[in-house]
């Protein structure tokens, strides 16, 4: 059975993908990283030319080990930053899950205005930051434990207890207080954009927190440039279909030719400098920048109709590397190359 973030993966494939029903395997051979090039040093960018609906950094997040959590999931748009928590001693899943996503709590700061006041002023009073400035409902036969507070001005996030051994006042206090909204980490990814159409901001990402490290539970990084981003119920919005939309997949794995269904045509394409491979049934380019670094790029809507190369090459070539993939600390912020 699917998992709540398989099912978000396939989600945004399919508001993504164009014309591609299926795979077949190709006589392209995997291609090793190539040796960085001029390209690969981000320049200083004077004046961003890429749009951003988001303030690029993350509010800090502090449940220490110690007290028994570990994050695996964490997300940012411009109405909501969501950080997915687990405890390490967890035994149970989520609600009604058979085999889904790890996670079994959930932190969520809304930006201001962008939570309903109305709803946050439900259930028993409880203390957060201060005395009785939080609510907090039980759960019952529909919902799940909730803890409501206010972190600044017309500003509300929300802690929600999945299961029983996070869902009791205390668990989600401990949760709550956890948060930092008032410090901030800059954001960063392996590549910057020189160039973008204004109509495809950067709208969303995603990152797998997860301690573990293996691939079939590892989703990676999922940056999204469209005119909006997914709910946090992870529901596509009408923004989102059928408008010009770039995904890119920072996937922690090597390259894999496609398999099954129908022919896919791969050939040689650059993406800043680097040699990688672009599949004309799927408009995706993919980079092996590095042993276990896979990125992939994938460009859909009515400006990009199926195997616009000529669109597609026009961003790519504007990608810059960072020097050394491997550091990430060395990754350029995102706000040094968005307004």
């Amino acid at each position: 059975m699917d998992t709540p973030r398989d099912v978000l993966v396939q989600v945004v494939s399919a508001v993504v993908m164009v014309a591609a029903v299926g795979c077949a395997p190709q006589s392209a051979e995997p291609q090793a990283a190539s040796a960085p090039s001029a390209t690969d040093t981000p320049s200083a960018v004077s004046a961003p030319t890429v749009v951003s609906l988001l303030d690029p950094q993350w509010m800090g997040v502090t449940p220490a080990r110690p007290n028994g959590w570990e994050e695996l999931n964490r997300r940012i748009t411009a109405d909501f930053q969501q950080f997915d928590f687990r405890p390490v001693d967890e035994t149970e899943f989520m609600r009604g899950c058979n085999g889904c996503a790890p996670w079994t709590a959930e932190l969520t700061a809304y930006a201001p205005g962008k939570f309903d006041r109305a709803a946050a002023r439900t259930g028993q009073p409880a203390s957060v930051a201060g005395n009785n400035d939080g609510f907090f409902r039980p759960a019952d036969d529909t919902e799940d434990a909730t803890l409501t507070w206010q972190y600044a001005d017309n500003a509300w996030a929300t802690a929600v207890g999945m299961t029983s051994a996070t869902g009791s006042l205390d668990r989600l206090v401990e949760l709550a207080r956890a948060l930092k909204p008032a410090e901030r980490t800059p954001v960063r990814l392996p590549m910057t954009f020189a160039n973008l159409p204004a109509n495809m901001p950067l709208a969303e990402i995603t990152i797998d927190t997860s301690p573990l490290q293996d691939e079939r539970v590892d989703y990676g990084t999922r940056v999204e440039f469209a005119p909006c981003a997914m709910t946090v119920e992870y529901a596509v919005p009408d923004c989102m279909l059928h408008t010009d939309h770039m995904s890119v997949h920072i996937a922690p794995r090597d390259y894999r030719p496609p398999t099954g269904g129908v022919p896919h045509k791969i050939v040689p394409v650059k993406v800043g400098g680097r040699d990688g491979l672009y599949d004309e049934t799927a408009n995706k380019a993919s980079v092996q920048v590095m042993p276990g670094m896979l990125v992939e790029f994938q460009l859909s809507g009515p400006s990009y109709p199926d195997n616009n190369r000529a669109g597609f090459d026009e961003i790519l070539a504007d990608v810059s590397w960072a020097p050394h993939p491997a550091d990430e600390a060395a990754w350029p912020p995102i706000a040094d190359w968005t307004k």
